[in-house]
Formats: structure tokens, C-alpha cells, sequence
């Protein structure tokens, strides 16, 4: 039987990976929205959309991550105060 490994990781880190996580990947999003320009101004229609297509997913799985985080730290802010009143 293979034991159980638990990761306990605090609030503060949790928030800190998903905002550095949508930062990396709304950057990704603008290069690739970017590179969209690119094509299209060379003529290349499908190489354009389809790199459109990425810079948009990534920006909104950006957005969603951001949301995340922001869901992390109020939930961590919360939490803190509901103790301290206790």
C-alpha cells in the first residue's frame, strides 16, 4: 500500500500561486493576441484566427484565475476575522 502524502499549503501561498498563474497567463494571452496581428498583416488568415483563438482562451482562463484568486483572499481575509472575534 503507498502512503498518503498530504500538502498542507496556507492561505497566503494559495493566493500568491493563482495570482502569479493569471499574471503568467495574460501575458501569454497578449503575445499570443499579439502574434495574431502579426499574421494577419502577412496574409495569414488561418495561422491569425487560430492564434486569436488561443490569445482569447488564455485570456479568459486568465480572468478565471483571477477571479479564483480574488475568491482565495477574501475567503483568507474572512476566515482571520471570524476567528479573531471568537
Amino acid at each position: 500500500m503507498i502512503p498518503k502524502m498530504s500538502l498542507k499549503i496556507s492561505e497566503t501561498t494559495r493566493w500568491i500561486i493563482y495570482i502569479s498563474l493569471s499574471i503568467i497567463l495574460a501575458v501569454m494571452s497578449i503575445i499570443f493576441i499579439l502574434w495574431s496581428l502579426g499574421y494577419m498583416e502577412r496574409g495569414y488568415v488561418a495561422t491569425s484566427l487560430l492564434s486569436a483563438l488561443a490569445g482569447f482562451t488564455l485570456l479568459s482562463a486568465s480572468l478565471y484565475a483571477l477571479r479564483l484568486s480574488a475568491y482565495v483572499y477574501a475567503m483568507s481575509k474572512g476566515g482571520s476575522e471570524s476567528e479573531k472575534s471568537r
